[in-house]
C-alpha cells in the first residue's frame, strides 16, 4: 500500500448554528440529529416540535445514563438538514433543550487524507521494538520506573486484533463495538467503500496500530478496545460520544482518541467534560491537514489534551495540524523514499493478522502520548486524592508531560507556541514521580506477595470498573487475573 495525499471532498456539509459554528468540513449523517433533553417532558416537547415539519421523528438511541438522545428525521425533496438546524435553534431559544445538533461524521486524520499503512522490507517485531521513537522518548529507561501497571487505556478506534503478539496479551476481553451491525471489537473490514473515496477498508489496522504503540510505551497497562470507527475510519459524532461514555463507565483511566472532526459537537464536548470531571484523561489527535483552522475536536477541546506530530529531528511533520490549542507533541512522521519507508525513520506498528507496517500521522503521536501518560498515571494509584482530585488528573498529566519534555520552539520557529508545550519524554516524565507499583501489587507496598494473592482471592468474581484486582480489565476477577499476578510475583 501507499500513502495517498488526496483529500476527501465532503458533501452535504451544513454549518449548524445550534452550537458548532466554525467551518466544519465533514458531512452529516443523513436523517440523524442529537439533542439533550433533561426531562421527559422536554424530550416530548422537542419531538412534537420536530414532528410538525419533518417525518419519521423517533428516538433511535440514548447514551446510557445521560439525557443525550439520537433522533431520526425525514425530509421532503424541498427540505435540507439546515431546516432541521433552524427548528433546533428555536427549541434552544425557547429553553426547551440546552442544545441540539446534526450528527456529523468524525474520522481518523489518516482517513481524511487517505493516508494508508505501508508495508516494507524488514518490518517485524525487532523493527517495531527498536523504532526511532523508542530511544528518542527514552522508553526503555522509563520502564525502570514504570510500565503502566494498573492503568486502563481505552483505544477508541477501528477495533484491535487482540491476538497480535505485539500486544503481549494485554488487550482486555471486555471490549465493545459501536459500529452498526457488528458486535465484535476486533479490527476487521466490511468490504464496503463507506466514505465513497474509491478505497475499501483503507483504515483497517488503524486501531491495532495505535494500540501497539500504546503498549510499546506502557507494556503493563491494559488496553480496552472500543470499536466505533468503521473500516474506512468513520463514525457519527453521537456514536463517538457514546463510545467515550462507555469507556468512562468501564473504568478507563485514559482514553486515546486518534480521530476527530472540525465540527465542534456539544454532545462530544459534554462527554469529554464528564471524562475530565471523573478523572479520565482524553488525548486527541490534532489532525493531518497542516492547518490551524478549522480546529479538530476533541483535540482542541479545553477538557482534552491535543497532540501534534514531529519527525525524528523534532521538526514539525509536514502534515501535522498546529495551533494555540495544541498541548503536546510526539513522534508521528515516517520517511518514505521512492515509495518505500525507511525503517530507521519510520513509525512502525502491528497490523491485524500478525504483521507490521509503517504509518504516519498525528494519530500515532497521540498513541505515544497516551502510553507515556499511562506510565505516569501508574505512578499515582492514590489518585484521585486531596492533592490531585479527579477533575485535575488530566491537567496534571498534561502538565507533567509538558514540563518534563524537550523544547521544540527553537527548532520550529515558524510554529513557536503552536505545536504544544514540548515534545514528550517518557524518561523525563517518570523521573518526576515515584516508582510505580508492579503488576499484581494490590496492596501497593512495592512487591507482589501472598498478601496480594489474598486480596485477589477476596475480590474473586464480578468486579466494579477500575477494580485493581481485575488485572485484565475484563469486569471479572478470575483465573486470568490470577495468572497475571503470579507472573508478577
Amino acid at each position: 500500500m501507499r500513502f495517498h495525499c488526496t483529500n476527501i471532498l465532503a458533501a452535504g456539509v451544513i454549518a449548524s448554528a445550534a452550537f458548532g459554528g466554525g467551518n466544519p468540513s465533514e458531512p452529516v449523517v443523513p436523517g440523524e440529529l442529537i439533542l439533550r433533553a433533561d426531562t421527559s417532558a422536554a424530550l416530548t416537547t422537542a419531538l412534537a416540535a420536530l414532528d410538525v415539519d419533518f417525518s419519521n421523528i423517533a428516538v433511535i438511541d440514548q447514551i446510557d445514563g445521560r439525557p443525550i438522545y439520537l433522533i431520526s428525521y425525514g425530509l421532503t425533496a424541498a427540505q435540507t438538514p439546515g431546516d432541521v438546524s433552524a427548528v433546533i435553534d428555536d427549541l434552544i431559544a425557547a429553553g426547551t433543550i440546552p442544545w441540539g445538533e446534526l450528527n456529523y461524521i468524525g474520522q481518523t486524520g489518516e482517513g481524511k487524507t487517505d493516508s494508508l499503512w505501508l508495508s516494507g522490507v524488514g518490518f517485524g517485531a525487532q523493527t517495531f521494538a527498536n523504532q526511532y521513537a523508542v530511544p528518542l522518548l527514552g522508553v526503555e529507561l522509563a520502564h525502570k520506573r514504570s510500565r503502566g501497571a494498573g492503568v486502563v487505556v481505552a483505544v477508541i478506534d477501528t477495533g484491535i486484533d487482540p491476538m497480535h503478539p505485539a500486544l503481549g496479551g494485554r488487550v482486555s476481553p471486555a471490549g465493545a463495538s459501536f459500529v452498526v451491525g457488528s458486535a465484535t471489537s476486533n479490527d476487521i473490514g466490511d468490504g464496503i467503500d463507506n466514505d465513497g473515496d474509491g478505497l475499501i477498508d483503507e483504515q483497517v489496522g488503524h486501531g491495532t496500530f495505535v494500540a501497539g504503540l500504546v503498549h510499546l510505551v506502557a507494556p503493563e497497562a491494559t488496553i480496552l478496545p472500543v470499536r466505533v470507527l468503521d473500516s474506512d475510519g468513520n463514525a457519527g459524532t453521537y456514536q463517538i460520544a457514546r463510545a467515550l461514555a462507555w469507556a468512562i463507565d468501564r473504568g478507563a483511566h485514559i482514553a486515546n482518541m486518534s480521530l476527530g472532526e472540525t465540527y465542534r459537537s456539544q454532545a462530544l464536548e459534554d462527554v469529554v467534560g464528564e471524562a475530565e470531571t471523573r478523572g479520565v484523561a482524553v488525548f486527541g489527535a490534532a489532525g493531518n491537514s497542516n492547518i490551524d483552522d478549522p480546529r479538530e475536536f476533541p483535540a482542541c477541546d479545553g477538557a482534552a489534551t491535543g497532540v501534534s506530530a514531529l519527525d525524528w529531528f523534532d521538526i514539525k511533520a509536514s502534515f501535522s495540524n498546529f495551533g494555540d490549542r495544541i498541548d503536546l507533541a510526539a513522534p508521528g512522521d515516517t520517511r518514505v523514499v521512492k515509495g518505500q519507508p525507511d525503517p530507521s525513520k519510520s513509525i512502525v506498528g502491528p497490523l491485524p493478522g500478525g504483521g507490521y507496517g509503517a504509518w504516519k500521522g498525528t494519530s500515532f503521536a497521540t498513541a505515544f502520548v497516551s502510553g507515556t501518560a499511562a506510565l505516569v498515571r501508574a505512578q499515582h494509584p492514590e489518585w484521585p486524592s486531596a492533592a490531585v482530585p479527579a477533575n485535575l488528573i488530566r491537567a496534571t498529566l498534561a502538565t507533567t508531560l509538558g514540563s518534563t519534555g524537550i523544547a521544540i520552539d527553537a527548532a520550529n520557529p515558524s510554529y513557536a507556541g503552536l505545536l504544544g508545550q514540548s515534545r514528550i519524554s517518557a524518561i523525563g516524565a517518570v523521573d518526576a514521580g515515584p516508582l510505580a507499583p508492579p503488576l499484581g501489587d494490590l496492596d501497593l507496598d512495592g512487591d507482589v506477595t501472598a498478601a496480594d494473592l489474598s486480596l485477589l482471592l477476596e475480590a474473586w468474581g464480578p468486579a466494579a470498573p477500575g477494580t485493581r484486582a481485575d488485572l485484565d480489565a475484563s469486569g471479572d476477577v478470575g483465573a486470568s487475573d490470577l495468572s497475571l499476578l503470579l507472573y508478577g510475583w
